[in-house]
């Protein structure tokens, strides 16, 4: 009887659980609230989105960069330009979206730094550059070739009229991780004053702070005194879609040296419903 009756809570429980979010999927009938839920392709990608169209907002601008260095096959940038179709009627700010490959797959594979153990120059190639090309259809650009020579000449082509606002980096290995992230040291005009960023490849068995991605992370925080890269602290606010594995991948670049971020704002002051609805008004939670 007793392992009846558990069976039947842990069969109730369940079918709760689910039955909750079939409930709140029914519901959610905007695309804001898909996002919340995780409902929306490439979950990751559209939280960064929307957090970049959100923070776009307040700031009154009307349009936003969003970055993709890592394209390969092409399906991620492809998704951000699905995402942009959705997010853009709704959230009011267009974006601008960008891809970085080198066409051939990883260049030069290194030392340990470089996962080696795991990856050779070559891996990953964009197996059609014509067909994305055809795919994407002028919704996107391309950057073609070593990051390492390709990121100054996007930085010369920003403009503080639509900033970056959300980076994904799936390059995989240090030397190209470090390569892209000089895509933030231009002016912070070029820049929302936190850009939500996605990192691919340090979630894994052999994933350490001295080597890859995470290594990256750790040098351009120790020579950045005014730009520094955290882990996403406002996740943790989301209750209503169950953790997942990509909230341990997301990050902010907080850009200290922004203009926002130098002096308090010139508004009203506020009580605290008013400052919690204010930071929900633009997903500063």
């Amino acid at each position: 009887m007793v392992k009846g009756l558990l069976q039947a809570l842990r069969s109730r429980i369940g079918r709760s659980k689910y039955q909750l979010l079939r409930e709140a999927q029914a519901r959610a009938g905007t695309v804001r609230q898909q996002e919340e839920l995780g409902l929306l392709p490439r979950p990751n990608y559209a939280y960064g989105m929307l957090r970049a169209a959100d923070l776009a907002r307040y700031l009154g601008l009307k349009r936003v960069t969003i970055c993709e260095f890592g394209v390969a096959t092409g399906n991620g940038l492809i998704a951000m330009v699905d995402l942009a179709g959705r997010l853009e009627p709704e959230s009011g700010i267009s974006f601008r979206i960008v891809g970085f490959d080198t066409g051939a797959g990883l260049p030069h594979v290194g030392g340990y730094e470089d996962h080696p153990e795991l990856w050779s120059a070559g891996d990953f190639p964009m197996v059609n550059k014509d067909e994305l090309t055809k795919r994407i259809d002028g919704r996107a650009e391309l950057f073609l070739g070593d990051i390492k020579d390709t990121v100054s000449g996007f930085i010369a082509s920003l403009s503080e009229n639509a900033p970056i606002g959300f980076v994904s980096v799936d390059v995989d290995i240090y030397s190209a991780t470090c390569s892209a992230l000089r895509c933030l040291q231009g002016p912070a005009e070029l820049y929302l004053p936190a850009i939500s960023m996605y990192f691919d490849d340090v979630t894994f068995f052999f994933a350490n702070r001295w080597c890859g991605e995470l290594r990256a992370i750790e040098e351009f925080n120790r020579d950045h005194e005014l730009r520094k890269i955290d882990h996403d602290r406002g996740l943790l606010h989301r209750t209503i879609e169950a953790p997942a594995l990509w909230h341990s991948q997301m990050y902010v670049a907080h850009i200290l040296d922004h203009e926002l971020r130098s002096q308090p704002a010139n508004r009203q002051s506020m009580d605290l419903e008013g400052h919690i609805n204010f930071m929900r008004e633009f997903n500063m939670l």
